[in-house]
């Protein structure tokens, strides 16, 4: 199948990958359906698909939510009557030390990045296996391989998409439904900022080559797809040399208790310096 004849679902397509993917699909021309919570910044994303002439349709929902879900598939098969591909791209990331992270943060990882993600993929899954096939495309994280304890939640969470990915490859491949994994590493996505680490010093790779990347793998299905290619080789490395992994991971959690510690003391000043300056008035 061509990329102009598929009909491809991308969640969080306001920003990072989401956005990202759904701009280098632009050539190919396919039918896109973009999802996000943020209306302004869907918007966005909208406004360059409609400057390219693309056939797209947005929807405004947040996938944790089971009727906006199921908005996202009725309004996908009444406006192009199929859906080829599924990119769960939606999620979010909390850095914290697991004993001072509130419950609420980790109710809000596991809905988003895994509860979501399943229940979307189920109700996909017949609707590509009535049309004679598919793709689904999950996104975890390279943490899901190499996890790093001030991310103990949001870690977990992505190993579970991998997971997740691995039982249902096997259970619809007969359907001619491919499922891949993507695990990207430090991308400039605006994630850090999310996550509540400083961006100055982070490494952070071209987040368009990731997107490349991810259009390519619409078409040549892979089971597993790590990002950047030089984290291929951080992997065999810490395979052939197990304790490497507790170096990294430690010289890792370091540099975002750092990360951390300097934003907290950004803040601390900014409210300092709003203190001195409603003082100043007040006298």
């Amino acid at each position: 199948m061509t990329y102009q004849n598929m009909t491809i679902i991308i969640t969080g397509a306001s920003s990072g990958i989401g956005k990202a993917v759904s701009l280098a699909l632009i050539p190919y021309k396919p039918k896109l359906v973009i999802v996000a919570r943020r209306s302004d910044k869907l918007k966005e994303t909208a406004e360059e698909l409609d400057k390219a002439n693309i056939d797209f349709l947005p929807i405004i929902g947040d996938v944790r939510n089971a009727e906006d879900r199921n908005k996202i598939i009725d309004l996908t098969l009444q406006e192009f009557g199929q859906i080829d591909v599924l990119i769960n791209n939606a999620g979010i990331g909390k850095a914290n030390l697991i004993v001072e992270q509130p419950e609420e943060e980790i109710d809000e990882l596991l809905e988003t990045n895994v509860k979501a993600l399943i229940k979307l993929t189920r109700k996909t899954i017949p609707i590509m296996k009535k049309g004679g096939g598919g793709h689904i495309i999950n996104i975890s994280s390279f943490f899901a391989l190499l996890p790093v304890y001030p991310f103990a939640v949001y870690s977990a969470t992505k190993a579970a998409v991998k997971i997740f990915s691995d039982c249902i490859r096997e259970e619809v491949k007969d359907y001619g439904i491919s499922v891949s994994t993507v695990l990207p590493g430090p991308y400039d996505t605006g994630f850090n900022a999310v996550a509540g680490i400083a961006t100055g010093r982070c490494l952070k790779y071209d987040v368009n080559s990731l997107s490349k990347r991810i259009v390519k793998l619409i078409k040549k299905p892979k089971k597993n797809v790590i990002q950047p290619p030089i984290f291929v080789l951080l992997i065999k490395l810490i395979r052939i040399v197990p304790p490497l992994k507790g170096v990294i991971t430690k010289t890792i959690a370091k540099m975002i208790a750092r990360e951390r510690a300097s934003m907290k003391i950004t803040e601390l000043r900014r409210k300092n310096k709003e203190k001195e300056e409603i003082t100043t008035l007040t006298h």
